[in-house]
């Protein structure tokens, strides 16, 4: 059974009593486990995308699935309860409140799931030493190099064990050194704790990260190579 569906998506913009087409008609499937990585222009739809496959928006027609669940017609109540049960984001820019360390921002998360401080506490610590900060938990965001940051962001999004984990242009800061790095981490945790994974990016190198590759072009989804 997939973990999303989307079944005949769409989704416009009105401004000025005229509608702006995004996504039409979009047809998509993707398996537990499995990492996607979507490509396309600027304006083509990706952030679109990943905004009604997290639940920050909803499509004006057709169907949007996760884990089983039909969010498209949730209100505001019931999507922000389904992103903090099943969704994680991770974004070009790591978001990182300044003013707590690298375990706080992660713990921080963490309060939206669970009041328990004790376990919200051992599972920072865990993925911490999972994304390889284990020595770092007490840093600060500037005290981190930027693919560090990028790290405790990706620690965060993974520690509410979600079913999803969506990426906006993840390496969009980094040289190429971290930037394989960060992705290489993504492979190894995908294979480890069996998340999907859907990345938008602008990143021809991001590919062979894929298990498929998707290119969004006029609302449409097609096979990229």
């Amino acid at each position: 059974m997939a973990l999303v569906e989307l079944d005949s998506v769409d989704k416009g913009y009105y401004s000025s009593g005229e509608v702006t087409e995004v996504l039409k008609g979009l047809d998509l499937s993707a398996d537990k486990g499995e990492m996607l990585v979507i490509m396309g222009p600027s304006g083509s739809g990706k952030t679109t995308l990943l905004n009604l496959l997290g639940g920050i928006d909803v499509p004006n027609g057709g169907r949007v699935t996760i884990d089983g669940e039909d969010i498209s017609g949730y209100n505001a109540a019931k999507l922000s309860d389904f992103r903090r049960r099943k969704v994680g984001f991770i974004f070009q820019f790591y978001n990182l409140i300044p003013t707590l360390n690298a375990k706080e921002n992660v713990e921080l998360s963490l309060e939206t799931v669970s009041k328990d401080r004790a376990a919200n506490s051992a599972k920072a610590k865990k993925y911490l030493e999972l994304v390889g900060l284990g020595d770092k938990m007490r840093n600060f965001p500037q005290e981190l190099s930027g693919g560090e940051q990028q790290r405790v962001a990706i620690a965060r999004a993974l520690a509410k064990e979600p079913v999803l984990i969506l990426a906006d242009e993840p390496t969009g800061n980094l040289d190429g050194k971290r930037e394989r790095s960060i992705m290489e981490l993504m492979k190894e945790l995908q294979a480890e704790l069996g998340m999907t994974f859907f990345i938008v990016t602008h990143n021809h190198n991001l590919k062979k990260f894929a298990d498929r590759v998707l290119e969004l072009d006029d609302g449409r989804l097609q096979r990229g190579v």
